[in-house]
């Protein structure tokens, strides 16, 4: 793969207007994690264990969570902590929605969903400290798993 990037990058600058990828001068390694379906530098994605892990909190947080507003545009963020045996340590709205009410929601709906499955033992540290749930009305409203 380093040498196919190499070519595309020598066909890049041979013609610049070729349209091809944008390589950063140097590499770094991927940090960060999120629920959703890649994290880090460049959408790195993360194992398959995490991913499921997610999902299950996705679908038990969205099955406990209602809202009756009608603004489908209402987003708001919210960091979870779960312990090592599935319970809440932490739920932090990191980023509010401009709705007060639904950012209730979406907190009741978390404690309603919890205590949650343990995490997988390899991600546990991570998820103890927190990790970002995103939430949107229109998802939900549409039945869609992607809401965090």
């Amino acid at each position: 793969m380093a040498e196919h990037l190499k070519e595309v990058e020598r066909a890049g600058t041979e013609n610049p207007s070729s349209g091809g990828p944008v390589l950063a001068s140097r590499e770094t390694e991927g940090n960060g994690y999120g629920v959703g379906a890649g994290s880090g530098s460049a959408g790195i994605l993360q194992s398959a264990e995490f991913l499921l892990y997610c999902q299950t909190l996705r679908k038990r947080i969205q099955d406990a969570w209602n809202f009756a507003g009608k603004n489908p545009n209402l987003t708001a963020t919210v960091t979870v902590g779960i312990n090592p045996d599935g319970s809440l340590n932490t739920i932090h709205v990191s980023d509010a929605s401009r709705d007060p009410a639904f950012d209730d929601s979406v907190v009741r709906a978390i404690r309603l969903a919890a205590p949650f499955p343990p995490p997988p033992e390899k991600y546990r540290a991570q998820f103890a400290d927190g990790v970002p749930v995103i939430f949107n009305l229109g998802a939900l409203e549409n039945g869609d798993e992607g809401g965090g």
